[in-house]
């Protein structure tokens, strides 16, 4: 991509945010504004203002058409911010900025848009060419929108049309049904993934509870394959809450990885964490930690018996101790 002119994206700035004022029919505070090699980042505060991809839309669209239309830029000078905002009550302008500005500058966007400003900006605003907003997140106190102006912004919406049409080949669908395609899949993705959780939880209720007598420990141990990894972690949590319980479950993806939780209830002194690291440094078993009552590690799926076997047995030996 080409460099940026920062008067095209400084002003293109200007009437994104005029435009955005008439959508929201609310004067916006922008605590800043960001010009990066390629895009552009505004940052409005959100304390006043609620802002969702739809309404930044509707202002994109409209700069759009003010490019197209080739408004003029026009520049007011006044010797004070007061003067300025006497003539121009609806102005724009970060005050905190401007009060010891021994002239007032004062941008105006033809019939659309007045902000005080001392940066530099283009005598018309198609010289802008083209605005594209490519993101809205947020960022502490504020909303962060990120733009490109001119052929920057050409260039990143031919990139955006490509994404769109590899999406398209990926799932099957085309530009009129790509929306429609993708929240079927998604339906279906979260009708397989219920599914799933049903079927985990059966085989976690199933696993038998193994008895040591001697310690009077409660076992639950079993080797899982590609099952809900969420569902497990709540089956250990809900475990653990019996007394002198400990539960020891890995769901195997393959021989390479597998997850592994390593808990026990609080009224066995047993630090897992401390186990487990013992275990992997005598073994090279994979990786993980937590708290002494519970741990998530990732562990060589073809050594799962033997993890499971080990950390039984050291368990037990350090109770028995």
């Amino acid at each position: 991509m080409m460099g940026m002119d920062i008067r095209t994206a400084h002003t293109a700035e200007h009437a994104f945010i005029g435009s955005l004022q008439k959508i929201l029919n609310k004067t916006l505070s922008v605590r800043k504004v960001e010009h990066k090699d390629t895009y552009n980042i505004a940052y409005i505060r959100k304390s006043e203002v609620e802002l969702d991809f739809e309404k930044i839309t509707l202002a994109e669209k409209e700069v759009n058409q003010l490019i197209l239309e080739g408004r003029k830029i026009l520049r007011h000078s006044f010797s004070s911010l007061q003067e300025a905002k006497k003539m121009f009550p609806v102005l724009r302008a970060n005050e905190s900025r401007l009060e010891n500005e021994d002239t007032i500058t004062v941008v105006e966007i033809e019939n659309h848009d007045l902000s005080a400003c001392s940066m530099e900006h283009v005598n018309n605003l198609s010289e802008c060419i083209f605005f594209l907003v490519t993101n809205m997140s947020m960022s502490g106190s504020d909303y962060e929108i990120r733009f490109m102006v001119g052929k920057n912004a050409m260039d990143e919406a031919i990139k955006v049309t490509e994404k769109i049409n590899n999406i398209c080949i990926q799932i099957g669908a085309n530009y009129n049904t790509v929306e429609a395609t993708i929240k079927r899949l998604v339906t279906e993705r979260e009708q397989y993934h219920n599914i799933l959780k049903k079927l985990t939880n059966k085989l976690l209720l199933d696993i038998p509870n193994r008895t040591i007598n001697s310690q009077n420990v409660n076992l639950f141990t079993t080797i899982l394959h590609d099952m809900d990894w969420r569902t497990i972690q709540n089956f250990a949590g809900d475990k653990i809450l019996s007394p002198r319980t400990i539960v020891v479950l890995v769901n195997q993806v393959d021989n390479d990885m597998a997850a592994l939780i390593f808990a026990r209830s609080d009224d066995i002194s047993l630090d897992c964490a401390k186990i487990f690291e013992e275990l992997r440094n005598d073994e090279n078993i994979g990786s993980g930690g937590g708290k002494p009552n519970f741990i998530n590690a990732k562990i060589i799926g073809s050594k799962s018996d033997k993890v499971i076997e080990e950390l039984v047995n050291r368990s037990l030996n350090f109770i028995s101790s």
